[in-house]
Formats: structure tokens, C-alpha cells, sequence
């Protein structure tokens, strides 16, 4: 063999390795979407999930456009495998009770569900699939679909807003400036005759660790429950 040939079949030897390295790591946009729910959608960036999934960032782009579209996709994940309750035997009250809290940690565990919330994000995708189930569980205790939709959103009024504020408690912690430190220097700089009802009410409420949102709730449901000429039953005989 020449010397011609001897180069041409190296090159082609090379071209062949740089071309075939092995077979790529196997990924989809699932596999993805479950990387970064597992990495957590706070501060999750594309090479973190590359990293996990053992590709390249490039990799990713073939699935998702940007982060942003990856965290949007990944709330709504979560917010889709969010399963009900089996309520089975369960007061009707009780399943909204359980679902409100599901809704409420949910938030809580991923403040950027909120952030994608507000930018009109977490949507119709997102809520229909729970609405269905929400209004199936409903149905066997005498709801009409209107019923149990006006139901499910005066839930989600009530437990979006509580987990709103408490995490913009756990931030100000966080950042080292509590809410209720900053609440005192306020009212210091105000003159002492001003805000004579804040100031008598403030107190107990400065103490808070985290917002008490159920008594809100509950106030909801027996309200429902007096509009279809009942009780709520004790949480305890539930």
C-alpha cells in the first residue's frame, strides 16, 4: 500500500471514531422535564440537567429552547401528577380540604410555580387534567359540574394567595430582613399618634412563622355546606 493510501485510510479511520464515538446517552423531553423537577425549578440551569442526564447542553435544545421553557414544562408537570385523594368513604368536605393542601405545599415547595403563574404561564394545560379528576370525586356527593368548578377555584383563590405570602415570609427570612422587623422600623418612623389601629393589632400578627389560611377555608366550606342545607362534620369525625 502507498504512502497516499496509508494517509487516506487513516483519515477515513479518524473520520469513522469522531463520527461514531458509541451510541449517545438515550434522552426525551421527559426525561428532561424529570431531571430538573428532581434538580428543583428555583435555580435550575441546563447544565445542571445535562450534567444529570449525561448529554450535552446542545442535547437539550433539540427538546426545550430555554430554560425558561424547561421550568414552564416542569411546573406543569407537577401541577398535572398532583393526584387527588381517593374519596372513597371521604366527606366531600374533606376532599377539598386534603386538595387545598395539596395545592398549598405544592406552591410552597417550588416558589417558581408562582412565578410562572403570574407571567400567565400555569394555565388551562396545566389545571384541566386535576379539574377532571376534582369534579369526578365531587359528583357521587350530589355537585353539579358548576358546583364543583366554583368549588375548586374558590380553593385555588384561597391556597395560591396563603402560599403566596408565605413565601415572601421564608424570602424576607431568608434575606435577612423578616417582615415583621421591618413592619416595627415602619411604625418607628411614623408618629406615634398615627396608625392607632395597626398599631393595636399588629402584635399578635408580628409573631406569625407562617399564615394560618385554613380558618379561611373552613370558613368557605361551611359556607358551601349552609347553602346545601348542611354541616360540616367535625374535622376529627371525618
Amino acid at each position: 500500500m502507498d504512502a497516499l493510501a496509508t494517509r487516506k485510510l487513516g483519515t477515513l479511520n479518524r473520520t469513522a471514531k469522531a463520527v461514531r464515538p458509541g451510541r449517545p446517552p438515550r434522552v426525551n423531553a421527559q426525561a428532561i422535564i424529570q431531571a430538573a423537577i428532581d434538580i428543583g425549578l428555583e435555580g435550575v440551569t441546563l447544565k445542571q440537567v445535562a450534567d444529570r442526564l449525561g448529554v450535552a447542553i446542545p442535547t437539550l435544545y433539540r427538546h426545550v429552547r430555554n430554560r425558561d421553557e424547561l421550568v414552564r414544562l416542569a411546573a406543569f408537570q407537577i401541577t398535572l401528577i398532583r393526584a387527588l385523594p381517593d374519596s372513597r368513604g371521604m366527606h366531600w368536605s374533606e376532599l377539598a380540604q386534603r386538595y387545598a393542601e395539596s395545592l398549598y405545599e405544592s406552591f410552597l415547595a417550588e416558589p417558581q410555580l408562582i412565578g410562572e403563574l403570574l407571567k400567565g404561564r400555569l394555565g388551562p394545560h396545566a389545571e384541566v387534567d386535576v379539574l377532571e379528576q376534582f369534579l369526578a370525586a365531587l359528583a357521587p356527593h350530589g355537585f353539579s359540574l358548576e358546583a364543583g368548578a366554583q368549588l375548586f377555584h374558590a380553593i385555588g383563590m384561597v391556597t395560591i394567595g396563603a402560599a403566596a405570602g408565605a413565601i415572601g415570609l421564608n424570602t424576607s427570612r431568608a434575606d435577612g430582613q423578616p417582615w415583621s422587623a421591618e413592619v416595627r422600623r415602619t411604625l418607628a418612623g411614623r408618629d406615634p399618634e398615627e396608625l392607632q389601629r395597626v398599631r393595636r393589632v399588629l402584635p399578635a400578627l408580628l409573631e406569625v412563622e407562617r399564615i394560618a389560611w385554613q380558618p379561611t377555608l373552613q370558613r368557605l366550606l361551611a359556607g358551601i355546606a349552609a347553602e346545601r342545607g348542611e354541616e360540616l362534620p367535625d374535622r376529627g369525625q371525618i
